[in-house]
């Protein structure tokens, strides 16, 4: 079995927009993005709005999923498991 991990942003406005991590079209949890102006040169992610766009990669989105650093956020590893769980059955 193959695990696939991916990214789904979403842009409410030109400066607002979020970001889903999946696993194998499992949704796991929604991050809010953060929305900068961009600088010639300066790399971006995702969709550029204007001068607008996503500073942060899908890596570290995912990243933040499997190696939380906050308390809260250990319940991503639960909502995984369960996931696994229903992938496997």
């Amino acid at each position: 079995m193959q695990y696939t991990f991916t990214v789904e942003r979403n842009r409410q406005s030109v400066t607002q927009g979020t970001a889903t991590v999946f696993l194998n079209n499992n949704e796991i949890v929604t991050f809010g993005d953060t929305i900068e102006m961009i600088s010639h040169g300066h790399k971006i992610y995702g969709e550029q709005i204007g001068n607008y766009a996503s500073v942060i990669s899908d890596k570290e989105f995912i990243q933040a999923v499997l190696f939380p650093h906050d308390v809260n956020q250990k319940k991503f590893n639960d909502k995984i498991k369960k996931v696994l769980e229903k992938i496997n059955e």
